[in-house]
């Protein structure tokens, strides 16, 4: 059975890939064939649905059985339900039906059982939590109440309703499915390793070269990609063993690794999935939001960098040798043909304007005839080219499950005005504390996101507490990033790092370590969103001159907090002047006014300096000073 299984998945997930793909650049429209957006939802639905139980047994490493078959072949009808009727459906939108409601419930107990199999018990037990109170919330008192629904409409809004659960899903069968095409198109034909030899190129060199090679490597892959975990163990099999072969630590080694490859979520120009529902829902470009993330990422990124080359002189670690990196010339043959899909990317989106799904696209197809260039491709093309659809299948299913169930959760909350409820209370709670009320988003979106992807977790969050955040005077779009960085950073954040526990047995390490570990070097995720909110110049609202202000003395006060964790810069730091760093490293960063700001900065390097002088001298030839620095 397992077999027939295997074969069903080579035969159908590359024909899922090329469906979603003729979704996308909307092939009917060239036929002269009109059809509702909800009909081609109706398709992708059925192709996650039974993709899911063609690809995960009932029970993890058992055999696959007919019950398995079953339940694949009644997906069919489940999603091709809406497909067919969906004209009749658009007509008669508030009729509740016999079929519509036995086909709806069906689906719902199939996407229930899908999470089940593929995410495991946490994201079924929040959906079914959802679901109940939907249907129960009006027996509850105060803020939990809701209008009562039968069971009837209820299945009937989540299951046809464009705000409902094919709200999400056209966000998995768009802009998802695109960019895993052109992340696989890529890696499968050499990407990763481009990317690789070209952070050796700029970065093997340097002190703590390995780790800083595993970020820049980590986070343009995690940029295309936009799965952490995927991308740890895309490019943890070669980044890990390199930092610890230098001397870094196993711990340290897997939470670099782990801490690249998530902040490729919020590096621009091309961030996850979640950063596309952002724009949609302020209903501002893509450009914006990439835009105002520069910044926030610019500052995670260089928050690692320091950490790593402290511990590196802290360790005295060796430098990668010579011998172990690619040359100039290397690099740039094996690696040149990632460039123009890359390039073609950004313009589209860009310069050109055109939708972000249909650009990656464009940027994949680009890609096909540049990857030719390496001989080794030539040889295999047509192989990798059906692995490559075959894998965007595979990923396709198993985004496609979670924006299913992200979807019947916003259905919930829509229908029942949950989210107006919680809102009003979080502005109640947070009426003379919007410190508090930013504690209280970031610790929710922490918590939802360790149990769902990011764009699960960020679509609930946005949903539920950036309204409170906005009315506040926060504006809208530091609340929706806020809470997006939230939902992104889980993925590093103790106890359930799951980013850390795939990058821990590559290491050799305990996955506890590793996840404290990684909370060190992302200090800057942590405290950047805070700062975002009181100073929007970090996100670019406002003036040039003020913007360049607020990102120096950012730059400054993370670079503080960097040396204060690790206890080192040119010569171990005592515990005396760590604490000051911190202390003045908040002033910086306190919103008050930027006079105070100012005065924290200057403190700062007033108490840096002997740091300074150390480093000029290690630099620039005078060794008495280093000796000399306490």
């Amino acid at each position: 059975m397992n077999e027939v299984f295997e074969r069903l998945r080579k035969i159908l997930f590359p024909i899922y890939a090329v469906t979603g793909i003729m979704i996308i650049i909307d092939v009917p429209a060239y036929l002269k064939i009109s059809i509702y957006t909800e009909q081609y939802l109706g398709i992708y639905l059925t192709m996650i649905l039974s993709g899911t139980f063609l690809s995960t047994p009932w029970r993890k490493n058992a055999d696959f059985n007919a019950v398995d078959l079953i339940l694949a072949v009644l997906c069919i009808p489940a999603g091709l339900y809406l497909t067919v009727k969906y004209p009749w459906i658009a007509m008669n939108m508030g009729t509740v039906t016999m079929w519509r409601t036995i086909w709806g419930g069906i689906a719902i107990l199939l996407i229930l059982e899908g999470l089940r199999r593929s995410m495991g018990y946490s994201l079924v037990i929040v959906c079914s939590v959802f679901l109940l109170y939907a249907k129960f919330g009006s027996y509850l008192p105060g803020i939990l109440h809701c209008r009562s629904f039968t069971l009837g409409k209820l299945i009937s809004y989540i299951y046809i309703d464009p705000n409902s659960l094919l709200y999400m899903l056209s966000f998995g069968c768009t802009v998802g499915i695109a960019f895993i095409v052109f992340g696989q198109v890529l890696l499968n034909y050499g990407g990763g390793k481009a990317f690789i030899n070209f952070a050796l190129l700029f970065c093997g060199k340097a002190q703590g070269g390995s780790a800083k090679t595993a970020v820049v490597a980590s986070s343009l892959v995690g940029t295309i990609t936009g799965a952490p975990m995927s991308n740890v163990l895309l490019t943890g099999s070669v980044t890990i063993p390199m930092m610890k072969e230098a001397g870094y630590p196993p711990e340290t080694a897997g939470a670099v690794e782990a801490v690249a490859s998530s902040g490729g979520q919020i590096m621009p120009p091309v961030m996850g999935v979640a950063a596309f529902i952002i724009a949609e829902t302020l209903g501002v470009a893509y450009s914006q939001v990439a835009l105002a993330a520069l910044i926030p990422a610019v500052l995670f990124y260089f928050a690692t960098f320091v950490q790593v080359h402290m511990d590196a002189g802290k360790l005295k670690l060796k430098l990668i040798p010579k011998d172990q990196l690619p040359t100039p010339r290397y690099a740039w043959e094996n690696g040149w043909f990632i460039i123009p899909p890359i390039a073609v990317l950004l313009v589209c989106m860009f310069n050109l304007g055109l939708p972000a799904a249909l650009s990656a696209i464009i940027a994949s197809a680009v890609a096909l005839p540049f990857v030719l260039a390496k001989e080794e491709n030539r040889k295999t093309y047509f192989k990798q080219l059906l692995e490559t659809l075959r894998e965007t299948g595979d990923m396709m299913v198993g985004i496609g499950i979670v924006m299913a169930m992200a979807g019947i959760v916003v259905g919930c909350i829509n229908a029942t005005g949950l989210a107006f409820s919680l809102s009003l209370a979080l502005t109640q709670l947070g009426a003379n504390h919007v410190l508090l009320l930013l504690v209280c988003a970031a610790v929710a979106s922490l918590i939802l996101g360790m149990g769902m992807p990011s764009v699960a977790a960020y679509s609930l969050v946005a949903i539920l507490v950036a309204p409170s955040l906005i009315q506040f005077g926060i504006p809208a779009m530091a609340a929706h990033l806020f809470v997006f960085y939230f939902s992104v950073i889980s993925n590093i954040t103790p106890p359930v790092a799951v980013s850390c526990f795939a990058a821990a047995p590559l290491a050799g390490a305990n996955p506890t370590k590793v996840g404290t570990t990684a909370f060190r070097l992302a200090i800057a995720a942590y405290i950047v969103p805070f700062a975002f909110c009181f100073t929007p110049e970090l996100i670019m609202i406002g003036t040039v001159p003020n913007i360049i202000i607020s990102f120096v003395l950012c730059l400054a006060a993370i670079f503080a907090i960097c040396i204060a964790l690790s206890g080192y810069w040119q010569y171990p730091v005592s515990m005396l002047r760590r604490i000051l760093m911190v202390v003045f490293a908040a002033v910086i960063l306190w919103p008050t006014n930027i006079i105070i700001n100012l005065v924290g900065a200057a403190l700062l390097i007033v108490l840096l300096l002997p740091d300074i002088k150390a480093s000029f001298a290690k630099n620039f030839g005078n060794k008495e000073i280093v000796k000399e620095g306490k």
